[in-house]
């Protein structure tokens, strides 16, 4: 029994010893940058490895990023044993700098005047920061190409609100709770399905339009922007009009937008934006409840933690909290951390704080680890890896303006997997500066794995996967998101339906958990998901959803999961029947049609095989998927059932399925085996939400091969702390 400990000494003891190269505020090398090049030296001297940069406690500012390229491959950095060293991208900007402010134009101008004695000043231009980035037109399907993101103000490790108006917290008369429409008529069909999820929203600090004077230019090129009338003149405080911004959805639900203003005729309460929404103002496939707010108002700085940058003066204004120490600017332009061509670097037990950009850009990398690192408080997301064998784990990321982690490499040629990795990581506080489709990790490529992770708080989805191949998520704890958007998505979204060879995802063992929306959402004929041994506790209560909704894809087995708490166990959408599908769909027919997927690594997926051997279009636009031994247990909850307003007397499929918290509007749905109760089914403690099946639970005995859902290993793993 102790030949196994006695063998891994011997095998350490074989191994060399790291040649140290060590970095500290008062050291030979005080930065992490200067290690590097140490490192570089040592190698051109002959000098072989291992390599290991120790950084020790303190703080390392960082102003240009920090480059590894192939040269640099066999390396690891970590922070001292038991001392915190932290990478920042920031000016941090001394209290001593700010005074009150004595501009008496600018204090006059204040929609609170009791605010002027709270707000005080700073004078960076004096102080020679000057770079203060662009703020520009963005949003969902509108981002320019290599966009940067400007400066944003952090207090204390929380990020400052640009001031804006209304108020985060702010319950708005303004803010109308009513399905729009084009024009005045009565609601119909899904608009009343719609406006039932409509009146259980809460939207504080948002604002919506009365009518659309006029929808403006399409697209993502120029052209003319649009005017919207409102029922508010809120706009007569303000005295910058063309530097002020819209933040908010225009247009169908997902179109997130963050528009510049134009022009306002206060008189007629009517506001013309500067650039064109993607589809038009009110236009565009699905718009439910238009609601937005405005950004970068110096006038309505009235609640501490607000702020306003004068790029032109260079005057910092701000309502600080009561009690605070350190103030800080973000200013890395670049990525902290650049991987191009490495391999076999890890980054271990180090902070990356701070940054407009990225916190670490991964390509061509090969065996890169980044292990229980902090990642904070960049602008553009945290980190996007192109690459193999890349392992994100044991990591906090938080606080990105965009994603936290992006996966993407393998072989779709060959299936060969990347072999990417984002395992036991916390990934929270996301999506606040692109609040449509940047998730906490969004998977693209060919053989990744996502597990363990704990990710919440976003305005969008938690996972998103956008392709293509052999994408394992699982035993990941996901609540408490969207926060932003409530009519599209959900929790864990899936879209690769216009590649119908995207095969091999699989969610399983994962456990969600408080969710407004939709827990698992394969879309727009996204095929052959497998959902299995998930656990859904009030996902959808609110408006109405299923946890698992397959909108429009086929052949998707959703079986052997546990709903709690729930209105409805599933969901299956019929997508409109358009040949549009055709153009993306015949190039797979073309590829692997006619027996051809045989020659190829895809023959290993027999739903492909099913799919390519359709014939009739309404097998493409009506596939079949299989839900069976499930259970819904709802002892809280009524199911929801749609009233007789919004759809057709049902009929007796419809009514057993409606029993069971299933809808089917595809007509082709396999179900079997699945159970509908108020009855406990056998949980350890269901009060205390031990949600672990008792080896005698009924369910077993109600649903024959039942397996109990890896409850007590959903979420994250503690591991020790370097």
């Amino acid at each position: 029994m102790r030949l196994i400990p006695l063998l891994a000494c011997l095998i350490a003891s074989s191994l060399p010893a790291a040649v140290v190269v060590e970095v500290s505020p008062t050291g030979k090398f005080a930065s992490l940058e200067a290690a590097r090049n140490e490192v570089r030296k040592l190698k051109r001297n002959g000098v072989e490895g291992p390599f290991e940069v120790v950084v020790r406690q303190g703080d390392y500012r960082v102003d240009d990023g920090i480059v590894l390229v192939a040269s640099d491959s066999g390396v690891t950095y970590r922070a001292a044993e038991g001392e915190t060293a932290r990478l920042f991208g920031g000016k941090i900007i001394p209290k001593s700098w700010f005074q009150p402010v004595q501009d008496q134009a600018f204090l006059s101008r204040l929609t609170d005047s009791k605010m002027g004695s709270q707000i005080i000043v700073a004078d960076l231009k004096e102080h020679g920061i000057t770079d203060f980035g662009e703020m520009t037109r963005h949003g969902w399907s509108l981002e320019p190409k290599d966009r940067l993101p400007p400066a944003t103000i952090n207090i204390d490790g929380q990020r400052m609100t640009l001031a804006r108006w209304p108020n985060a917290d702010e319950q708005s008369p303004f803010m109308v709770y009513k399905h729009f429409l084009a024009e005045d008529r009565p609601l119909r069909g899904y608009e009343l399905r719609v406006q039932e999820i409509i009146e259980n929203l809460s939207l504080p600090g948002e604002v919506t339009l009365t009518r659309v004077v006029d929808p403006g230019g399409k697209g993502r090129g120029g052209g003319k922007g649009g005017t919207l009338q409102v029922a508010f003149d809120r706009m007569k405080h303000w005295h910058d009009i063309p530097n002020v911004f819209l933040d908010g959805v225009l247009g169908s639900t997902w179109e997130w937008t963050y528009n510049q203003l134009a022009s306002v005729d206060v008189s007629k309460r009517q506001i013309t934006l500067a650039y064109p929404e993607l589809h038009g103002i009110g236009q565009g496939e699905s718009v439910r409840l238009p609601h937005f707010h405005f950004q970068n108002i110096p006038e309505e700085i009235d609640t501490p933690r607000e702020y306003y940058l004068d790029r032109v003066k260079g005057l910092l204004y701000l309502c600080p909290p009561k009690q605070f120490s350190t103030v800080v600017l973000s200013t890395l332009a670049g990525p902290m951390i650049t991987i191009n061509g490495a391999s076999d670097i890890r980054f271990e037990g180090l902070q990356f704080d701070t940054g407009r950009n990225l916190g670490v850009s991964i390509r061509r990398g090969r065996n890169v680890t980044i292990d229980q690192c902090r990642i904070a408080n960049f602008t553009a997301g945290g980190v996007d890896v192109v690459g193999s064998n890349v392992r994100v784990i044991n990591s906090h990321i938080h606080g990105m303006g965009g994603f936290g982690v992006s996966l993407d490499g393998g072989s779709t040629a060959t299936l060969e997997p990347a072999g990417n990795e984002v395992v036991n990581c916390h990934i929270h506080d996301f999506g606040w500066e692109q609040k449509s489709q940047l998730p906490g990790v969004i998977i693209d490529g060919v053989g990744h794995r996502v597990a363990n992770n704990k990710i919440h708080d976003g305005p969008h989805f938690a996972i998103r996967v956008k392709g293509k191949n052999d994408v394992l998520i699982e035993h990941n704890e996901i609540h408490d998101l969207p926060k932003y958007h409530k009519f599209d998505g959900g929790a864990l979204y899936v879209y690769t339906g216009p590649r119908a060879e995207s095969r091999g995802i699989v969610i399983r063992g994962n456990y969600f958990h408080d969710i407004p929306t939709i827990g698992v959402y394969p879309d727009n004929f996204s095929w052959g998901v497998e959902i299995s041994h998930n656990l859904f506790r009030n996902v959808g209560v609110m408006t109405n959803r299923p946890p698992i909704n397959v909108n429009g894809g086929g052949e998707c087995r959703s079986f052997n999961n546990i709903m709690i708490d729930c209105v409805m166990m599933y969901g299956q959408g019929a997508r409109a029947k358009e040949e549009r599908w055709f153009e993306s769909w015949n190039k797979t027919l073309l590829k692997f049609g006619n027996g051809k997927v045989e020659q190829t690594p895809y023959h290993k997926y027999q739903d492909l095989k099913v799919w390519l051997a359709k014939k009739k279009k309404n097998e493409f636009f009506r596939p079949r998927s299989d839900v069976y031994n499930n259970l819904l247990y709802h002892p809280r909850t009524s199911l929801y059932r749609e009233t007789a307003s919004s759809q057709s007397k049902p009929d007796a499929r419809t009514r057993r399925l409606q029993d069971l918290g299933i809808k089917d509007n595809s007509g082709h749905l396999y179900v079997k085996n699945n159970v509908a109760t108020t009855k406990d089914p056998g949980f350890v403690d269901y009060n205390e939400s031990d949600f672990r099946l008792r080896r005698d639970a009924p369910i077993f005995r109600q649903i024959e091969g039942f397996e109990a859902v890896p409850f007590e290993k959903m979420g994250r793993r503690e591991v020790p702390v370097k």
